[in-house]
């Protein structure tokens, strides 16, 4: 029991660091509004709007990288195209995933930078906690030939935990990204079940 708790370590430190930031953004946000201080002026000068887009960037990509967990299911699909289009983003997922930790630490550090005692950094903190983790079992995956059940299982669940992170601090450009995902993916289920069906 204790050897197969061993591999999740990582996950339950990873997982206690985020809480923890996550109580104190909770704690500390009433706080920094009652404290009056000034609109965080890096959203309205140009620069500001480059690493804000450069965090959606990083949401996108790591939608992408995400992806495949749905799309493995479809290197069988009736359709030429999708099947090719699965075997890319296969192929392509290690690449989605350290683009979209480049990205993050990008935009993270604009942030700390300017404005420090923004209560979003703690958010945008925990989420890159778990993108840290996230990208060394996948690092770990892509180098280690032996116990890879484990390594995969611990990867999707940092993936499942970053997600959930990503959607607080990200909020509804993050859900943006997750439905056009899911409506992609139900939409061609449907054709291939349509197509199967009048076969």
């Amino acid at each position: 029991m204790k050897n197969k708790l061993q591999g999740y370590f990582p996950i339950i430190i990873a997982g206690l660091i985020c809480i923890a930031l996550l109580a104190f953004y909770l704690y500390y946000e009433p706080l920094y509004h009652q404290l009056d201080h000034e609109k965080f002026k890096g959203d309205d000068d140009e620069a500001g709007g480059i690493f804000k887009l450069l965090g959606n960037g990083a949401i996108i990509v790591g939608t992408l990288s995400f992806s495949w967990y749905l799309l493995k299911k479809k290197l069988k699909s009736p359709f030429k195209y999708v099947k090719i289009a699965a075997k890319k983003v296969f192929s392509f997922h290690t690449y989605f995933g350290w683009a979209a930790l480049a990205l993050v630490v990008i935009h993270g550090g604009y942030y700390l930078i300017t404005d420090f005692k923004k209560p979003d950094n703690l958010t945008g903190a925990a989420a890159l906690v778990l993108l840290l983790f996230l990208a060394g079992y996948g690092y770990l995956l892509n180098r280690n030939k032996k116990g890879k059940k484990k390594l995969r299982s611990a990867h999707f669940i940092l993936s499942i935990m970053w997600i959930a992170a990503i959607l607080i601090h990200g909020g509804g450009f993050v859900i943006g990204c997750g439905v056009a995902l899911a409506v992609l993916f139900v939409g061609i289920t449907w054709l291939e079940r349509r197509s199967t069906a009048t076969a």
